[in-house]
């Protein structure tokens, strides 16, 4: 075999395994009924009957060892492993939470982990744990790249950040809580031509749409966390003279002639935050109301209101 090849089959067979392992990861933000960022894989690994999560301290105190043993001749590594109990069909998940992890790598860390699990390498390979003693190295290397592979998909996948309209990496940083470097390197895969959507990934969209969903919050701007994701619709002008019952259609602002957003329980117009009930001043002090994503205005107490994703400013138990 030439050495191009061989170049070529190799490229070809890391293209068949990495979207193998893409859809995979669809698959398990399904499974795992993942609809909200950021993704928890703590939770994740507390949620399973036989997955065990243990931190190196833990395990130290237990076998009466030091973390820095634990780290050096159990993990072999400085972040963490999964270790497959055959007899007992169970998984332990070891994970580093020394001072010098930051917590964005931990995260990374425990989902790559939850990855060699949910891919079968443990038992397709029948090893208790996926370490370069166990292996030969190409395999070594090959389940490795295949768990990376399957970490960015599901903390940050691509075309959730496609469709989220992220600016550069510090966006998918700040929303998936990844290092900077995993989120440069998702906002490369996020940015790159694809000509289609596949099935799974639209799945994913749609499960993720109430994420997704533009709002109108009526909020102070310094009381976004996500403030960069914020914006405001522009107000809409007031007419020269208020438009008489009888030239109005039902469902229209006299005062701008607005027509959207005008419902049975709204106090002021939307669109140009005029009260459309007698005797209502607007608030001086916003009130939380979530509002239809066209609005200027809270329709309850009048104050301006600002767009952006529901994701970004409520938790998933709060919708």
């Amino acid at each position: 075999m030439s050495w191009n090849h061989s170049i070529q089959m190799s490229f070809r067979n890391e293209s068949e395994a990495a979207l193998r392992v893409f859809y995979a990861a669809h698959k398990f933000l399904y499974d795992f009924g993942i609809r909200w960022l950021p993704v928890s894989p703590i939770d994740i690994i507390r949620s399973q009957q036989n997955w065990r999560l243990k931190y190196v301290h833990q395990l130290a105190s237990e076998i009466g060892k030091s973390s820095a043993y634990i780290c050096d001749h159990v993990m072999r590594s400085k972040d963490g492993l999964a270790i497959y109990d055959v007899a007992r069909d169970q998984y332990d998940i070891i994970l580093n939470a020394g001072d010098e992890i930051p917590q964005t790598r931990m995260l990374w860390t425990a989902t790559h982990e939850i990855g060699h699990i949910y891919l079968g390498h443990l038992k397709n390979y029948k090893v208790t744990s996926i370490t370069a003693d166990n292996l030969d190295d190409s395999i070594y290397n090959q389940l490795e790249f295949e768990a990376d592979i399957f970490a960015g998909e599901v903390l940050a996948s691509k075309w959730i950040m496609r469709h989220l309209d992220i600016v550069d990496e510090r966006d998918i940083a700040m929303i998936c809580g990844i290092s900077d470097d995993a989120a440069l390197s998702r906002y490369k895969k996020a940015t790159e031509d694809y000509s289609f959507e596949p099935a799974n990934a639209v799945f994913t969209l749609h499960n993720f749409g109430e994420y997704m969903k533009e709002i109108a919050v009526c909020r102070d701007r310094d009381e976004f966390e996500l403030g960069r994701f914020i914006s405001q619709n522009p107000a809409q002008q007031k007419l020269p003279k208020p438009l008489p019952p009888f030239l109005r259609k039902p469902g229209t602002c006299p005062h701008c002639g607005n027509t959207r957003g005008i419902k049975a329980h709204s106090n002021f117009c939307i669109a140009c935050g005029n009260a459309l009930k007698k005797g209502l001043p607007a608030a001086h002090v916003p009130c939380d109301h979530v509002n239809d994503r066209e609005a200027a205005f809270c329709e309850l107490c009048g104050h301006r209101v600002y767009r952006t994703r529901q994701g970004f400013c409520f938790e998933e138990c709060e919708i």
